[in-house]
Protein backbone atom coordinates (compact mmCIF):
# COMPACT_ATOMS: atom_id res chain seq x y z
CA UNK A 1 0.00 0.00 0.00
CA UNK A 2 1.29 3.45 -0.91
CA UNK A 3 1.78 6.15 1.67
CA UNK A 4 -1.25 7.98 0.25
CA UNK A 5 -3.37 4.84 0.61
CA UNK A 6 -2.22 4.33 4.19
CA UNK A 7 -3.06 7.96 4.97
CA UNK A 8 -6.55 7.64 3.49
CA UNK A 9 -7.23 4.38 5.32
CA UNK A 10 -6.02 5.81 8.62
CA UNK A 11 -8.12 8.94 8.13
CA UNK A 12 -11.23 6.90 7.43
CA UNK A 13 -10.60 4.79 10.51
CA UNK A 14 -10.24 7.91 12.69
CA UNK A 15 -13.45 9.37 11.25
CA UNK A 16 -15.33 6.15 11.94
CA UNK A 17 -14.07 6.08 15.52
CA UNK A 18 -14.99 9.72 16.10
CA UNK A 19 -18.42 9.21 14.56
CA UNK A 20 -19.00 6.20 16.81
CA UNK A 21 -18.00 8.21 19.86
CA UNK A 22 -20.41 11.00 18.90
CA UNK A 23 -23.25 8.51 18.44
CA UNK A 24 -22.51 6.92 21.82
CA UNK A 25 -22.38 10.34 23.47
CA UNK A 26 -25.66 11.29 21.84
CA UNK A 27 -27.32 8.07 22.96
CA UNK A 28 -25.96 8.55 26.47
CA UNK A 29 -27.33 12.09 26.60
CA UNK A 30 -30.72 10.86 25.37
CA UNK A 31 -30.82 8.17 28.06
CA UNK A 32 -29.85 10.77 30.65
CA UNK A 33 -32.67 13.03 29.48
CA UNK A 34 -35.20 10.21 29.65
CA UNK A 35 -34.11 8.75 33.01
CA UNK A 36 -35.72 10.43 36.04
CA UNK A 37 -33.40 11.62 38.81
CA UNK A 38 -32.90 9.35 41.78
CA UNK A 39 -35.31 10.07 44.66
CA UNK A 40 -33.75 12.26 47.37
CA UNK A 41 -33.15 11.04 50.89
CA UNK A 42 -35.24 12.31 53.82
CA UNK A 43 -34.47 11.98 57.52
CA UNK A 44 -37.93 10.75 58.53
CA UNK A 45 -38.45 7.00 58.58
CA UNK A 46 -41.64 7.17 56.50
CA UNK A 47 -42.70 9.55 53.76
CA UNK A 48 -44.88 9.95 50.71
CA UNK A 49 -45.94 12.57 48.20
CA UNK A 50 -49.03 12.13 46.05
CA UNK A 51 -50.70 14.06 43.27
CA UNK A 52 -53.53 15.80 45.13
CA UNK A 53 -55.86 15.44 42.15
CA UNK A 54 -55.25 11.84 41.13
CA UNK A 55 -53.70 10.17 44.19
CA UNK A 56 -50.69 9.00 42.14
CA UNK A 57 -47.60 8.36 44.28
CA UNK A 58 -44.73 10.69 43.32
CA UNK A 59 -42.32 9.93 46.19
CA UNK A 60 -42.22 6.82 48.37
CA UNK A 61 -40.20 5.98 51.47
CA UNK A 62 -41.97 3.17 53.29
CA UNK A 63 -45.23 4.80 52.18
CA UNK A 64 -47.35 1.75 53.04
CA UNK A 65 -45.71 0.99 56.41
CA UNK A 66 -47.77 1.50 59.57
CA UNK A 67 -46.81 4.22 62.04
CA UNK A 68 -48.42 6.49 64.62
CA UNK A 69 -49.94 9.70 63.20
CA UNK A 70 -50.21 11.77 66.42
CA UNK A 71 -52.21 14.97 65.79
CA UNK A 72 -52.43 14.49 62.03
CA UNK A 73 -55.43 12.41 63.15
CA UNK A 74 -57.32 15.67 63.63
CA UNK A 75 -57.61 16.12 59.86
CA UNK A 76 -60.10 13.25 59.81
CA UNK A 77 -61.76 14.50 63.01
CA UNK A 78 -62.38 17.85 61.31
CA UNK A 79 -63.75 16.13 58.20
CA UNK A 80 -66.30 14.17 60.22
CA UNK A 81 -67.25 17.29 62.19
CA UNK A 82 -67.96 19.11 58.94
CA UNK A 83 -70.01 16.21 57.60
CA UNK A 84 -71.99 15.46 60.75
CA UNK A 85 -72.81 18.91 62.17
CA UNK A 86 -74.36 21.99 60.62
CA UNK A 87 -72.68 25.38 60.49
CA UNK A 88 -73.74 27.29 63.59
CA UNK A 89 -74.39 24.16 65.67
CA UNK A 90 -73.16 24.33 69.29
CA UNK A 91 -71.05 21.75 71.13
CA UNK A 92 -71.07 21.27 74.91
CA UNK A 93 -67.99 20.32 76.94
CA UNK A 94 -68.08 17.32 79.30
CA UNK A 95 -65.86 16.86 82.35
CA UNK A 96 -64.07 14.04 80.56
CA UNK A 97 -63.26 16.31 77.60
CA UNK A 98 -62.07 19.08 79.91
CA UNK A 99 -59.63 16.68 81.60
CA UNK A 100 -57.67 15.78 78.44
CA UNK A 101 -53.88 15.86 78.23
CA UNK A 102 -52.83 19.15 76.65
CA UNK A 103 -52.19 20.86 74.13
CA UNK A 104 -55.62 22.23 75.06
CA UNK A 105 -57.88 25.21 74.69
CA UNK A 106 -58.44 25.07 78.45
CA UNK A 107 -62.12 24.19 78.44
CA UNK A 108 -64.30 23.63 81.52
CA UNK A 109 -67.28 21.31 81.89
CA UNK A 110 -70.45 22.97 80.65
CA UNK A 111 -68.64 25.39 78.35
CA UNK A 112 -70.13 25.70 74.85
CA UNK A 113 -68.69 26.58 71.45
CA UNK A 114 -69.81 26.63 67.82
CA UNK A 115 -68.81 24.13 65.18
CA UNK A 116 -66.67 26.77 63.43
CA UNK A 117 -64.75 27.70 66.57
CA UNK A 118 -64.28 24.05 67.50
CA UNK A 119 -62.72 23.38 64.10
CA UNK A 120 -60.39 26.36 64.45
CA UNK A 121 -59.17 25.24 67.88
CA UNK A 122 -58.84 21.64 66.65
CA UNK A 123 -56.77 22.33 63.54
CA UNK A 124 -54.81 25.46 64.44
CA UNK A 125 -54.17 25.06 68.16
CA UNK A 126 -54.33 21.24 67.92
CA UNK A 127 -56.48 21.23 71.06
CA UNK A 128 -56.88 17.71 72.44
CA UNK A 129 -59.79 18.70 74.68
CA UNK A 130 -61.68 20.11 71.68
CA UNK A 131 -61.14 16.86 69.76
CA UNK A 132 -62.91 14.93 72.52
CA UNK A 133 -65.69 17.55 72.63
CA UNK A 134 -66.23 16.96 68.92
CA UNK A 135 -66.21 13.17 69.32
CA UNK A 136 -68.76 13.22 72.13
CA UNK A 137 -71.08 15.72 70.45
CA UNK A 138 -70.97 14.02 67.05
CA UNK A 139 -71.16 10.38 68.13
CA UNK A 140 -72.03 10.38 71.82
CA UNK A 141 -68.66 8.97 72.93
CA UNK A 142 -65.05 8.61 71.86
CA UNK A 143 -65.64 4.96 71.03
CA UNK A 144 -68.62 5.82 68.87
CA UNK A 145 -66.59 8.46 67.07
CA UNK A 146 -63.74 6.01 66.50
CA UNK A 147 -66.26 3.71 64.82
CA UNK A 148 -67.19 6.56 62.47
CA UNK A 149 -63.53 7.23 61.73
CA UNK A 150 -62.87 3.61 60.85
CA UNK A 151 -66.00 3.37 58.73
CA UNK A 152 -64.84 6.42 56.79
CA UNK A 153 -61.36 5.09 56.05
CA UNK A 154 -62.89 1.80 54.97
CA UNK A 155 -65.05 3.71 52.49
CA UNK A 156 -61.81 5.04 51.01
CA UNK A 157 -60.31 1.50 50.96
CA UNK A 158 -57.54 2.44 53.40
CA UNK A 159 -56.93 -0.97 54.88
CA UNK A 160 -53.72 -0.11 56.75
CA UNK A 161 -55.37 2.45 59.04
CA UNK A 162 -57.16 2.05 62.36
CA UNK A 163 -58.14 4.88 64.69
CA UNK A 164 -58.95 4.79 68.39
CA UNK A 165 -58.86 8.43 69.47
CA UNK A 166 -60.14 11.67 67.94
CA UNK A 167 -57.06 13.64 68.96
CA UNK A 168 -54.24 11.23 68.10
CA UNK A 169 -52.92 10.74 71.62
CA UNK A 170 -50.98 7.51 71.67
CA UNK A 171 -52.70 4.14 71.62
CA UNK A 172 -50.98 1.00 70.23
CA UNK A 173 -53.96 0.29 67.97
CA UNK A 174 -54.13 3.83 66.60
CA UNK A 175 -52.08 3.85 63.41
CA UNK A 176 -51.99 4.72 59.73
CA UNK A 177 -49.46 4.89 56.87
CA UNK A 178 -48.04 7.90 55.04
CA UNK A 179 -50.04 6.96 51.94
CA UNK A 180 -53.31 6.51 53.83
CA UNK A 181 -52.77 9.81 55.65
CA UNK A 182 -52.20 11.55 52.32
CA UNK A 183 -55.47 10.15 50.96
CA UNK A 184 -57.31 11.19 54.13
CA UNK A 185 -56.02 14.73 53.58
CA UNK A 186 -56.89 14.58 49.88
CA UNK A 187 -60.49 13.89 50.87
CA UNK A 188 -60.45 16.44 53.71
CA UNK A 189 -59.46 19.40 51.53
CA UNK A 190 -62.53 18.79 49.38
CA UNK A 191 -64.40 20.34 52.33
CA UNK A 192 -64.13 24.13 51.91
CA UNK A 193 -64.37 24.82 55.65
CA UNK A 194 -61.65 22.30 56.52
CA UNK A 195 -59.31 23.68 53.87
CA UNK A 196 -60.01 27.28 54.86
CA UNK A 197 -59.23 26.64 58.52
CA UNK A 198 -56.11 24.60 57.76
CA UNK A 199 -54.93 27.51 55.59
CA UNK A 200 -55.52 30.17 58.26
CA UNK A 201 -52.56 31.71 60.08
CA UNK A 202 -54.26 33.74 62.82
CA UNK A 203 -57.89 33.96 63.93
CA UNK A 204 -60.08 34.63 66.94
CA UNK A 205 -62.32 32.10 68.66
CA UNK A 206 -65.08 32.52 71.20
CA UNK A 207 -66.79 30.15 73.60
CA UNK A 208 -69.48 30.76 76.20
CA UNK A 209 -66.71 31.51 78.73
CA UNK A 210 -63.68 32.82 76.86
CA UNK A 211 -62.47 34.68 73.79
CA UNK A 212 -58.94 34.58 72.46
CA UNK A 213 -56.72 34.89 69.40
CA UNK A 214 -55.02 31.69 68.28
CA UNK A 215 -52.27 31.07 65.73
CA UNK A 216 -51.56 28.17 63.44
CA UNK A 217 -48.76 25.91 64.66
CA UNK A 218 -47.49 26.01 61.05
CA UNK A 219 -46.00 29.22 59.70
CA UNK A 220 -47.59 28.79 56.29
CA UNK A 221 -46.22 31.95 54.72
CA UNK A 222 -42.62 31.02 55.53
CA UNK A 223 -42.61 27.86 53.40
CA UNK A 224 -42.64 27.77 49.58
CA UNK A 225 -45.87 26.60 47.93
CA UNK A 226 -47.54 25.51 51.21
CA UNK A 227 -51.30 26.08 51.29
CA UNK A 228 -52.28 24.15 54.42
CA UNK A 229 -51.00 21.56 56.85
CA UNK A 230 -51.24 19.76 60.17
CA UNK A 231 -48.29 18.77 62.37
CA UNK A 232 -48.19 16.24 65.19
CA UNK A 233 -45.99 14.89 67.94
CA UNK A 234 -46.07 12.24 70.66
CA UNK A 235 -43.19 10.39 72.25
CA UNK A 236 -44.20 7.23 70.40
CA UNK A 237 -44.95 8.83 67.03
CA UNK A 238 -42.06 11.31 67.15
CA UNK A 239 -42.64 14.23 64.74
CA UNK A 240 -45.27 13.94 62.00
CA UNK A 241 -46.51 16.38 59.38
CA UNK A 242 -48.91 16.52 56.44
CA UNK A 243 -48.97 19.47 54.05
CA UNK A 244 -50.94 20.45 50.97
CA UNK A 245 -48.79 22.34 48.46
CA UNK A 246 -49.52 24.04 45.15
CA UNK A 247 -47.16 25.26 42.42
CA UNK A 248 -48.87 26.73 39.39
CA UNK A 249 -51.55 24.23 38.44
CA UNK A 250 -49.75 21.36 40.19
CA UNK A 251 -51.12 20.20 43.56
CA UNK A 252 -49.50 17.68 45.88
CA UNK A 253 -49.91 16.29 49.38
CA UNK A 254 -46.79 15.31 51.32
CA UNK A 255 -46.59 13.32 54.56
CA UNK A 256 -43.62 12.54 56.78
CA UNK A 257 -43.82 10.29 59.85
CA UNK A 258 -41.37 9.52 62.64
CA UNK A 259 -39.18 12.48 61.80
CA UNK A 260 -36.15 13.16 63.97
CA UNK A 261 -37.16 16.64 65.09
CA UNK A 262 -39.37 19.59 64.25
CA UNK A 263 -36.93 21.18 61.81
CA UNK A 264 -36.24 17.96 59.93
CA UNK A 265 -39.92 17.24 59.28
CA UNK A 266 -40.39 20.60 57.56
CA UNK A 267 -37.18 20.09 55.58
CA UNK A 268 -38.33 16.59 54.60
CA UNK A 269 -41.63 17.92 53.28
CA UNK A 270 -39.84 20.52 51.14
CA UNK A 271 -37.39 17.90 49.83
CA UNK A 272 -40.22 15.55 48.83
CA UNK A 273 -42.28 18.41 47.39
CA UNK A 274 -39.47 19.72 45.19
CA UNK A 275 -38.85 16.23 43.83
CA UNK A 276 -42.58 15.63 43.27
CA UNK A 277 -43.09 18.87 41.37
CA UNK A 278 -40.10 17.98 39.16
CA UNK A 279 -41.56 14.53 38.57
CA UNK A 280 -44.84 16.10 37.46
CA UNK A 281 -42.92 18.35 35.04
CA UNK A 282 -41.05 15.34 33.63
CA UNK A 283 -44.28 13.40 33.18
CA UNK A 284 -45.87 16.28 31.29
CA UNK A 285 -42.81 16.62 29.05
CA UNK A 286 -42.81 12.89 28.23
CA UNK A 287 -46.55 12.98 27.52
CA UNK A 288 -46.15 16.00 25.26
Amino acid sequence: MTNIGKFVATSLLVLLILNGMLIMKGNSAEVERQSPPLPPQIEGEYGVTINAKTGEILYDKNAHSKAYPASMTKVLTATLLDERMKDGDWLTVSQHAANQECLCLGLRAGERMTKQDAMKALLLLSANDVAVVIAENVAGSENGFADLMNQKVQQWNLNDTHFVTANGLHHPNHYTTPYDMAIITKEAIKHPMVLKVMSTQTTDIKTSRQEKIIRNLINIGAMPNVIAGKPGFTNAAHHTLVEYLKKGDKEIIAVVMKARNKRSKYNDIQTMANYAFDQMNSTEERTF
